[in-house]
């Protein structure tokens, strides 16, 4: 026979059971998904505020050496082809990134509308970032080649043509310094974030 300390275990056991399996209802699911989905849009928007500036700040600089020093012909093309190397890019970035940010889940069907958002996220996300590693492919040593040129030219007595070694350093540190900070950007603001919207997307298969 069963002592009272043994039924109390049982029942015990029973009702954590209870709360363990008991499944989310619809709401409960929703406001769930709705508060991952608003963590990882902070991720991506977060890149994209910071990238703005620095885009901004590029340009800045650029253009100020153009206007600067653009009596010099070499300094002039190498600013102006700085500036039109970087503006595919912004134009591709603040498309995608304001199609994501204006989107918004429909009310009158929250589970399927939810659905639709996330996934519609997961592929603005996805296919800025397909397009952000093959444009980097050309980006990455273009723009650091421009960037060591005007720095030798403008501020090295003698230029490109009388430092080689130390043009030539400076450019494979700074590739390798760009290379590194991109592979750890891209991992924290799409590797991740995508990951989760699948998750998300996954989640939602399981709940129908």
């Amino acid at each position: 026979m069963c002592t009272f300390e043994e039924l109390k275990n049982v029942w015990k056991a029973h009702d954590e059971s209870k709360v363990i399996h008991e499944p989310y209802d619809r709401k409960t699911f929703q406001n769930i998904i709705k508060s991952r989905i608003k963590k990882n849009m902070k991720k991506y928007m977060n890149y994209f505020w910071g990238l703005l500036f620095l885009q901004i700040l590029v340009y800045a600089l650029l253009s100020h050496v153009s206007l600067r020093y653009g009596r010099d012909s070499e300094t002039l093309m190498f600013g102006i082809g700085g500036i039109l190397l970087f503006l595919p890019f912004t134009i591709v970035l603040l498309k995608k990134f304001k199609r994501m940010a204006i989107a918004k889940p429909d009310d009158r069907n929250s589970g399927k509308s939810l659905y639709q958002y996330v996934l519609q996220q997961h592929t603005l996300l996805k296919s800025f970032f397909v397009f952000k590693k093959r444009y980097e492919l050309l980006l990455v040593p273009l723009s650091t080649a421009i960037g060591v040129f005007l720095t030798f030219k403008l501020f090295v007595p003698g230029g490109v043509a009388e430092n080689p070694i130390g043009t030539a350093i400076t450019f494979l540190i700074t590739v390798i310094t760009m290379v590194v900070s991109t592979r750890m950007e891209n991992k924290r603001s799409f590797e991740q974030p995508l990951w989760d919207l699948k998750q998300l997307l996954n989640d939602f298969k399981t709940e129908e």
